[in-house]
């Protein structure tokens, strides 16, 4: 019993019925009547979300269980647990046992096993049972099915609460959480409520926290409550920025107003964050020929984009221009960039001199530019699976913390990846002059999400006040300190500074590259490349 109206069963003991009788122990009589409300997916034998819950008439006076916290459910292994029911017996009574549990031996993420006490059994009656500690009477679960043998069971299943949930998300609003009041996660649940989990939600959800989620939610609050638990307030106040332009308009006014009341400020706006043209080039597997697909991107989602384009490597830099040219306008009077996700190999190039007009002379070095990895932008790709770890210790650190690659550095051997595989908070890479091939594939390989170089190389004799050193300096204390949301504009003023200053000197803003790889900036793949 979960509140004075309502209680928690198996679906499997209510299948087919719209109504039941409720009848508690020790009173007599047919028992309350009861509407049946089926919450979960359950059909048949061995399916997810056997879970119903039973809505009574009116409120009776019986006092609810207590349920646990999630974080309890960790020292669940450590204690025993009681569980009863009404297996058939000519007296008609309830029957005990004690079980012992553990949430490492669950079954398909959904069932933890319960091990019966001696002497003790499951069978035929236990289900729709509480898993209560013996000591404080706190329900960790609820008794689901178990293996019978001989009429009896010495193995059953629990559904934790943190799978019930799941399926019955006002249970929420009873469990004892820690984030927020319970009248604000209430009031943010009822805003939310039959809001489905889309893939712009999840696109959404990576963005914000660095990384896509590893399960699927029913719906969006079970997203909101993943990043509640998770992360931080900031984390839920950008997620719930990105839910609500997602909302109806009467829906997203509530969610600003709810956020304002209990998130202490307004959420920051969606619009905050730089929008781009993404241009992707991918290089196909036989001849010398490229697809090439132009992306918008604003508000964290994918916005107008053009057609997959075939076109031969000397064509590459006119249809580019023309595409940006083309998509650009979708993105006036906002703050934007652009970003070139290419093959390695083409990571070097000089792309802030090409046009965003070229009838009039207008270059992309306007405009904040960066180049991306392309092998990254394909979801089963190990590249982007080290990217989103490293890019989350980035945004969560807050600051860049670059690490400085000399050019007089060795160039050979494993040195460069074993160094970086042992060190997973090297984040920000700094180079003192143009990367080589081998440099370049062992940052990629491990994931590097940011690297500043300038094309042009060291070529110096010596090292102890080369070209090349003296750039790495101002370079690495130009970004030391800045926020890794912030370099592209960053790159984009040293760009500016390198403009008017003396050729004959060096400048960590000539010729810069910035290599700026936000994995959860993730335009859906054209259909060329799915196929």
């Amino acid at each position: 019993m979960i509140s004075p109206t309502r209680l928690l069963t198996c679906a499997h003991s209510v299948r087919g019925l719209a109504e039941a009788r409720v009848g508690f122990s020790g009173a007599a009589g047919a028992g309350e009547r009861a509407k049946v409300i089926a919450c979960g997916d359950w059909n048949a034998p061995g399916d997810l979300g056997d879970v119903a819950v039973l809505e009574l008439e009116a409120p009776v006076q019986r006092r609810p269980a207590r349920l646990a916290a999630p974080d309890d459910l960790r020292g669940a292994s450590r204690r025993e647990f009681g569980v009863w029911g009404f297996p058939a017996r000519p007296d008609g009574g309830e029957r005990h046992a004690t079980v012992t549990t553990r949430a490492q031996r669950s079954m398909r993420d959904e069932w933890w096993e319960l091990k019966p006490g001696h002497g003790d059994w499951l069978e035929r009656g236990y289900s729709g049972s509480a898993v209560y500690d013996l000591d404080t009477h706190e329900v960790i679960g609820m008794v689901t099915n178990a293996e019978i043998r001989d009429g009896r069971a010495a193995l059953g299943w629990m559904l934790p609460v943190t799978r019930i949930r799941h399926y019955f998300e006002e249970l929420d609003d009873l469990l004892p959480l820690t984030w927020l009041s319970p009248e604000a996660r209430r009031d943010l649940r009822g805003l939310l409520e039959g809001v489905r989990f889309t893939d712009p939600l999840a696109a959404d959800l990576a963005r914000v926290v660095g990384r896509p989620p590893l399960e699927g939610f029913r719906s969006a609050w079970g997203a909101v409550r993943h990043v509640a638990e998770g992360w931080s307030a900031e984390h839920l106040a950008r997620y719930l920025a990105a839910l609500g332009p997602r909302l109806p308009e009467d829906r997203r006014r509530r969610l600003a107003s709810w956020s304002g009341r209990h998130l202490g400020a307004a959420p920051p706006r969606p619009g905050d964050e730089p929008a781009s043209v993404i241009v992707r080039l991918e290089r196909l597997t036989h001849g010398d020929a490229f697809d090439l697909t132009l992306h918008t991107w604003a508000d964290g989602r994918e916005g107008p984009s053009l057609p997959t384009e075939r076109v031969t490597k000397d064509r590459v830099r006119g249809a580019v221009e023309k595409g940006v040219a083309d998509l650009a306008p979708t993105l006036f009077g906002r703050d934007w960039m652009i970003e070139f996700a290419v093959p390695e190999t083409w990571l070097g190039r000089p792309f802030e001199e090409w046009y965003v007009d070229r009838d009039h002379g207008i270059q992309m070095r306007k405009y904040p530019v960066v180049v991306r990895d392309v092998e990254r932008l394909r979801p089963r790709s190990f590249r982007l699976d080290q990217a989103h770890r490293r890019w989350r210790l980035l945004t969560e650190r807050g600051r860049s913390e670059p690490r400085p690659v000399h050019c007089d550095a060795p160039r050979k051997g494993r040195a460069f990846q074993d160094l970086l595989e042992a060190n997973t908070d090297y984040c920000v890479l700094v180079y003192g002059s143009r990367p080589v091939k081998s440099w370049l594939t062992a940052a990629l390989n491990n994931g590097v999400p940011v690297m500043l170089w300038t094309r042009t190389p060291c070529d110096a004799a010596t090292h102890e006040d080369c070209r090349g050193h003296r750039v790495l300096d101002e370079l690495t204390a130009a970004v030391e300190r800045a926020h890794p949301g912030d370099l592209p504009r960053l790159a984009l003023t040293l760009r500016k500074k390198a403009l008017t200053a003396p050729r004959d000197s060096p400048h960590c803003g000539r010729d810069l590259t910035l290599l700026w790889d936000d994995p959860s900036r993730f335009p859906d793949p054209p259909l060329a490349m799915e196929a």
